[in-house]
Formats: structure tokens, C-alpha cells, sequence
């Protein structure tokens, strides 16, 4: 057999196996996020509807993180929790208290420092 006959056996035994697996699988498959519609018309609106819900979560994740550490520095420093996130800003540990996206506001416990985002 020369050469071009062995390539051409090859590529037919890869076309057919290719062939062969390509109805294998688990039956349709299901949608990563369940909210989305699985209509390819509305697949942008649905993929800016999550990265808008992904870019709200790290922005309010991000600004509890500063809050967090800015309150844990003030506890250091006065050794007791600020009565206000607005103290913390007058002390000069934020530069102001950040704003949080639509729908969502931050919540403190002056008496345990706890902060927490609430919707």
C-alpha cells in the first residue's frame, strides 16, 4: 500500500468514527442559567441580564470588603466600633461611604460592627 492510500484510510476511519459518536450524549442539553429563555433571539438580552447581576454582586462585594477593613483599622485604632459608617469617613479610614447599586444598601451594627448588604 503507498502512502496515499494509508492517509486516505486514515481520514475515512477518523470521518467514521467521527460519525459514530456524534449522536452520543444525554439527550438535549440544559440550560446553565435557568432564568434563560434558550431562544437564540433573546440570548444578548439574557447574557446582559446576567453580566448586569454579576457586575451589581462584585461592585457590593467589593465595597463591603472596604467597609469591612476600614471598620477592623478603626477598631485597631480607637479600640471600639464607630458609631457611624459616617465616622469612619470623618476619621479618615474611607474615603466616603460607597454607594451601592439599585435595590441594595449597607447596614451596620455599631454595637457588634457587624456590616452587612441588605436588598
Amino acid at each position: 500500500m503507498d502512502r496515499g492510500a494509508t492517509g486516505t484510510a486514515s481520514w475515512r476511519f477518523a470521518a467514521l468514527l467521527l460519525w459514530a459518536t456524534a449522536g452520543c450524549g444525554d439527550g438535549d442539553p440544559k440550560p446553565v442559567n435557568s432564568r434563560s429563555s434558550g431562544n437564540p433571539a433573546t440570548a444578548p438580552l439574557d447574557y446582559l441580564a446576567v453580566q448586569g447581576k454579576a457586575t451589581r454582586h462584585s461592585e457590593s462585594a467589593t465595597s463591603l470588603a472596604q467597609v469591612h477593613q476600614a471598620l477592623q483599622q478603626f477598631r485597631a485604632s480607637e479600640d471600639r466600633w464607630p458609631e457611624s459608617l459616617d465616622e469612619l469617613v470623618k476619621a479618615g479610614f474611607l474615603a466616603k461611604v460607597p454607594v451601592m447599586p439599585v435595590g441594595q444598601s449597607l447596614t451596620y451594627d455599631p454595637r457588634t460592627g457587624a456590616v452587612r448588604v441588605a436588598r
